[in-house]
């Protein structure tokens, strides 16, 4: 089937009620998601488009039978999300329940396959994470930020203008654009429109800021990093294992998300962050359970760390009053009686021992003590 047939019958909205919707769905080819859907009927037809796809089928209870099967199943790591395409949201009501925006143009995108279709129709109320988002500090910019929407637009990237709250900071709304998986922000204010530059914020990775770059410079660097990144993801993937054993445990998904955030170093809230650590923390404890067995866990989870004890027992030394003060005799008369007592000796060689000694001599404590009695 060449790409035009299959344009025409993936777009054909007589036959929506025989299309699946396969959100969340990993960098992969039309034939390899039309692969996964073939043991539940002949495939017809398919479009891929970053996060999300759709597979046309021969008829309404094939595509029923495919999207119950494959919902929730796991592809190239990724939990799919499936589901009849016939299935939307109310009418003039999208995919998140706010009001759908009907004055906005349907702007074509170009998606894998060179099929070229309107970002509305392609995601079918389904809510689609933009490559890039367009931050407007003043509306009387509109035209200037809607003029390099266009811009991007055209390199294939998914575009949206946002203008934020005056009283909400911009690093609050970097990182929120940043949390749903944008890739770029692009921020424009009176000052960018007057000298035809605007700022770009490269949001994953580590995150980078470039100042008022002249535009077509900065349309340059967003095309470049995007058409670089995607041919690093496209090699990443085919790396990857194609499937994953449906008894192997995994990661809810909201966990996942935040763990996948952490590794690309996006911004977290300290709540996020909070939940991370508890999760690891029961995670790591139910992994001492397989390991040694549960009565063995509940032992091991109990016992002092020996490091942390070490550099107790040697600040409760160190704090003691002065020698000065205590009418005692000295544990060993002089330095040979000191290396005669081999358990003493061998605990000094003690790498935990060393490493706690090490560690309060770094430390201020140990000039705090010197300099209390001195």
């Amino acid at each position: 089937m060449n790409e035009s047939d299959n344009y025409n019958i993936i777009t054909d909205p007589a036959l929506v009620k025989n299309r699946i919707f396969v959100g969340n769905l990993p960098v992969c080819t039309r034939e390899e998601l039309a692969s996964i859907c073939i043991p539940y009927g002949q495939v017809l037809g398919s479009v891929v488009q970053k996060n999300f796809g759709f597979v046309q089928l021969e008829s309404e209870e094939v595509a029923n039978k495919c999207a119950t099967a494959l919902n929730k199943s796991t592809f190239k790591t990724k939990i799919l999300r499936v589901r009849n395409a016939n299935n939307r949201s109310p009418k003039g009501v999208n995919a998140n329940g706010n009001p759908k925006n009907t004055q906005m143009p349907h702007i074509p995108v170009t998606v894998q396959g060179g099929i070229v279709m309107s970002a509305a129709a392609a995601a079918a109320g389904e809510p689609v994470i933009n490559d890039c988002e367009i931050i407007v500090v003043n509306r009387d910019n509109t035209k200037y930020a809607e003029y390099i929407e266009h811009r991007l637009r055209s390199i294939g990237m998914r575009v949206d203008v946002l203008f934020p709250n005056a009283e909400v900071m911009l690093g609050k709304v970097l990182a929120n654009i940043s949390s749903r998986g944008c890739l770029y922000a692009v921020l424009v204010t009176p000052q960018h429109e007057s000298l035809n530059s605007i700022t770009v914020n490269i949001l994953y990775g580590v995150p980078a800021e470039h100042r008022n770059m002249p535009l077509e410079d900065a349309v340059t660097l967003i095309a470049t990093d995007f058409r670089l990144k995607a041919q690093r993801d496209a090699v990443n993937t085919t790396s990857m294992p194609v499937a994953r054993p449906h008894h192997q445990r995994r990661h809810p998904d909201q966990m996942q998300q935040l763990i996948e955030m952490l590794a690309d170093n996006r911004p977290l809230t300290a709540l996020q962050y909070e939940c991370i650590i508890k999760y690891v923390e029961v995670e790591r404890q139910e992994q001492l359970k397989r390991e040694v067995g549960e009565v063995n866990a509940a032992v091991k989870l109990q016992e002092p760390d020996p490091d942390i004890e070490a550099q107790k027992k040697i600040r409760s030394i160190m704090n003691r009053p002065a020698v000065t003060e205590t009418d005692v005799e000295l544990m060993y008369p002089n330095l040979e009686a000191v290396k005669e007592d081999k358990r003493l000796m061998e605990l000094l060689r003690d790498e935990r021992v060393i490493t706690a000694m090490e560690t309060i001599f770094n430390s201020d404590t140990l000039l705090d003590a010197v300099a209390e009695f001195l």
